[in-house]
């Protein structure tokens, strides 16, 4: 009798166990398939970001060069007028 109460209690353990296998290989193959969309989404946003770094860096390096040149002849400008006084 308690012999076979194991045994029914060892075959429902194991069908739970054969259950939780196949979901787990489920779920792995689930997160394999998430792993290679994210890679794949920031591959491409890594790529645009730097694509967009570059063309901000452009964009900056012409406007800087404006800069000093007006920074200068405005230092000039002061230098000029503390000399007359």
């Amino acid at each position: 009798m308690i012999k076979a109460q194991v045994n029914a209690s060892n075959a429902d353990l194991h069908a739970q166990l054969q259950k939780e296998r196949h979901k787990n290989k489920r779920m792995r193959k689930e997160m394999d398939l998430l792993k290679k969309h994210v890679y794949n989404a920031l591959s491409s946003n890594e790529q645009s970001s730097q694509e967009d770094n570059q063309a901000y860096e452009n964009e900056n390096g012409d406007d800087s060069d404006s800069m000093n040149d007006s920074g200068s002849a405005s230092d000039n400008v002061n230098e000029s007028n503390s000399n007359e006084e």
